[in-house]
């Protein structure tokens, strides 16, 4: 008997606070990219809000006393969305999440 396994789930950033000290929109832009720069919102002093979407299904292939075979497979930030989690921070920088991604995994129990 095959029996899948399935999960979903988000996670959801209101947007860290910023602090700039006198840069204009030009260097920002240059120095982080016009897509980076549209993730924050100047005005409000705040990285906008991020989002990422992941979905995970797992099969047991095989399964017969304490052995088994199982396949999974992930996809983080199904949205595929550009996620500021922190911009220009005098201690951490500018942080990025991470794009869409794929994995595949084969388990074998024995």
């Amino acid at each position: 008997m095959v029996q899948v396994l399935d999960g979903a789930g988000t996670t959801y950033g209101t947007g860290l606070p910023l602090e700039l000290s006198g840069e204009d929109l030009a260097t920002l832009i240059e120095e982080f990219g016009q897509a980076v720069v549209d993730r924050v919102n100047l005005n409000a002093g705040r990285v906008k809000p991020s989002l990422s979407v992941d979905v995970s299904a797992a099969v047991n292939v095989y399964r017969r006393d304490t052995r088994a075979v199982t396949l999974q497979a992930d996809i983080r930030n199904l949205n595929d969305r550009l996620n500021v989690i922190n911009f220009a921070s005098l201690f951490s920088g500018t942080a990025i999440g991470a794009p869409r991604t794929f994995s595949v995994r084969l388990r074998f129990d024995y």
